[in-house]
């Protein structure tokens, strides 16, 4: 009888392993999907901030943004001054290489090189620009979004 119960225990066990080996791997498909749709929406940042939280900070170019409702006015702001002054979008085509995902419970961290290559309406286009990337998403009623952003050009 008490093999038993322990042949039941290590099954049990065994099965719920399995199981999560299969969640940590949908979860790494789920933060790759928020990832790559923040990459393909940089020209809709309406859109992208959908997949941000309110209380996202960001790191970039030295500068430190906790304010995410300010950031987001800011860079539409900008942008649409961008295209002003252009006189149309720049295509901007963003790719995510080499990507690294560590998940911790409801946390996941994912480190990646982000290259851009900005493709101006009426001129030439320049060489991709890079950055390393980090980031840091949150899981809430089973959704992951982006809470920390920290990029930094990698050095020649």
């Amino acid at each position: 009888m008490k093999s038993s119960k322990i042949s039941i225990r290590l099954i049990i066990l065994s099965q719920l392993f399995i199981f999560s080996s299969f969640v940590q791997a949908d979860d790494v498909d789920d933060i790759m999907n928020v990832v790559q749709s923040w990459a393909e929406l940089e020209n809709d940042l309406e859109s992208q901030a959908k997949l941000i939280r309110e209380d996202r900070v960001q790191i970039t170019g030295s500068v430190r943004q906790s304010n995410q409702a300010k950031n987001l006015e800011v860079q539409i702001a900008s942008h649409n001054a961008r295209v002003n002054h252009e006189g149309g979008a720049a295509e901007l085509i963003v790719r995510i290489e080499s990507p690294l995902v560590k998940i911790y419970d409801n946390t996941a961290v994912i480190s990646f090189i982000r290259l851009v290559n900005a493709i101006p309406h009426d001129g030439m286009p320049s060489s991709p620009s890079s950055a390393w990337a980090t980031m840091v998403l949150v899981k809430e009623s089973n959704e992951w979004k982006i809470a920390h952003h920290h990029m930094s050009p990698i050095g020649m």
